[in-house]
């Protein structure tokens, strides 16, 4: 499985953000690196809730995911877009 694209709307600190991972398609392996509180384990999180619907971990539970900044209307989601075994698939 190689992710492609993570759209993430009111999770975690993500409003309306995009990861595009297709724009490391040379790379057969890269790094999520950054500083203590960027974001790093929330795009871990959204992954593994894309796909098997719960947190990465045993201390986050799904319905902490909801970011605080979104706007009682709006519904959180993640999106994400990858490739298996030479097919696309849209979670």
């Amino acid at each position: 499985m190689k992710p492609k694209k993570l759209k993430l709307k009111n999770f975690g600190p993500f409003i309306n953000e995009t990861v595009d991972f297709s724009r490391l398609t040379e790379a057969p392996l890269f790094l999520i690196s950054g500083k203590t509180g960027a974001g790093k384990t929330t795009i871990f999180d959204a992954i593994t809730f894309a796909l098997y619907g719960e947190a990465s971990g045993e201390v986050r539970k799904g319905d902490m995911f909801r970011s605080k900044y979104a706007k009682p209307e709006v519904r959180t989601f993640v999106e994400l877009t990858l490739t298996y075994q030479g097919k696309d698939y849209t979670v």
